[in-house]
């Protein structure tokens, strides 16, 4: 075992795929992936489990959490075993538990992973006394023959959440208080459909246009739970999109937007490394639309293909995973407008230079969502994914600025089609 930052050992490695009428899935998608019917799923036992003497318990039961298994390997260390929803899956191993002890002393964690490696730094988070305190630990060590991970950590009687991501603001809770709360007038929260576990499929429209003819901006996000990074950017969009600056508030004289930030709630509430309840990647379903969540956006979005009053310009998928990079339609393939992404992706690039984003072009034969808008509308779209590791404020301002620098380069392309009509 040995030191080193953990996203050395978690290849992810994009390799563009060929045209094909057949798609089987990218490099990094296990067998079988574009098969959307559904499969069986393996619920968590959520439960509170100890062991070792004085006794070290772990909890699941909260929404979020990951935990499958607690027990001791020798007199000070400890091992959570985590397991996927179902395998073969992509390397996503989400975990969450809440851990404390009978007495206060150290002990030696050791995460281990059923059909995965270790790919997320640890976070701690937890409250003393009224102080609330969050950090993320950086020298576990990881072990490259197991795919597992360890490190101390101090227990006491009050319980500590060890988890992938921090989870303030990104629960499936969150996101239903978020809905129930009135956040302008001009915005209106509906439910579009359920999951399986019968969880809303919400939708955020922002609409203060008075234009008879409006653009209409797509916003997706969680489809794949684990892709907290890319999640906290787009919320971080969305709010400058519905700001009141100027900007925002010219922008919206010209487009509608609406917004699906969380496609997978019932993967989000029950932690799952990257699937649906039914076992399924929800951003392989945009084809054959099989489960309910992709079924439910598909439908509401539908209704604007014949309102001659409103015109998808843009789709933005936001998710995450070891670099910053930008998935664009390819070049040549002619879009409505043409290469927005190509073009925007140079201000991102701007505006965030210390970030290293970097754009690779794919066709559009999968069955993801940024290919069905496309498919749909005529119109760009793109795959946004974020470094799994970017902080909340590095995402808070990765998501502002990229919304500023949209919204311009938007209403100038709204502007340039209204003249040429």
């Amino acid at each position: 075992m040995f030191k080193t930052k953990f996203l050395l050992f978690v290849p992810f490695i994009l390799m563009a795929c060929k045209s094909s009428s057949n798609f089987t899935g990218f490099s990094y998608d296990p067998p079988g992936v574009t098969n959307t019917v559904g499969k069986t799923t393996e619920p968590q036992n959520r439960r509170v489990i100890g062991a070792g003497t004085p006794k070290i318990w772990i909890s699941n039961e909260f929404g979020g959490a990951r935990a499958s298994d607690f027990y001791q390997i020798d007199a000070n260390t400890f091992e959570i075993l985590i397991r996927p929803e179902n395998a073969p899956i992509n390397n996503s191993p989400w975990f969450a538990f809440k851990i404390w002890s009978d007495s206060s002393h150290a002990v030696n964690l050791r995460l281990s992973y059923k059909s995965g490696k270790h790919r997320y730094l640890p976070k701690i988070s937890g409250t003393q006394g009224s102080i609330i305190y969050s950090h993320v630990i950086q020298d576990a060590e990881y072990d490259t023959a197991t795919g597992s991970t360890s490190f101390s950590l101090h227990v006491d009687q009050q319980p500590k959440t060890v988890s992938a991501h921090f989870l303030e603001g990104i629960r499936y809770s969150d996101l239903v208080a978020k809905a129930k709360r009135t956040q302008k007038p001009f915005v209106t929260i509906d439910t579009v459909g359920y999951t399986h576990e019968n969880r809303p499929v919400f939708e955020f429209t922002a609409n203060e246009t008075d234009a008879p003819k409006a653009g209409v901006l797509v916003l997706l996000s969680r489809q794949h739970p684990p892709e907290v990074s890319g999640y906290r950017t787009y919320q971080a969009f969305w709010n400058e999109l519905i700001s009141d600056s100027e900007l925002a508030r010219r922008f919206r004289s010209h487009f509608i937007i609406k917004a699906y930030p969380m496609v997978n709630p019932d993967g989000v509430a029950n932690g799952h490394w990257r699937h649906n309840v039914r076992g399924v990647d929800l951003n392989r379903d945009w084809e054959n639309f099989n489960q309910p969540e992709t079924q439910a956006i598909r439908d509401a979005l539908l209704s604007l293909k014949e309102d001659a009053s409103k015109k998808v310009l843009y789709g933005i998928d936001f998710h995450s995973t070891n670099e910053n990079i930008f998935y664009p339609i390819n070049e040549e393939i002619e879009t409505k407008p043409d290469n927005l992404t190509q073009r925007w992706s140079v201000f991102i690039k701007e505006d965030n230079p210390d970030l290293n984003f970097r754009n690779e072009e794919f066709d559009t034969s999968s069955p993801i969502s940024k290919n069905w808008i496309y498919k749909t509308f005529g119109s760009d779209a793109v795959t946004f994914e974020v470094d799994d590791e970017l902080d909340e404020f590095e995402t808070r301002e990765l998501g502002a600025n990229a919304a500023r620098s949209l919204m311009k380069l938007l209403i100038e392309e709204w502007q340039r089609m209204e003249t040429e009509e």
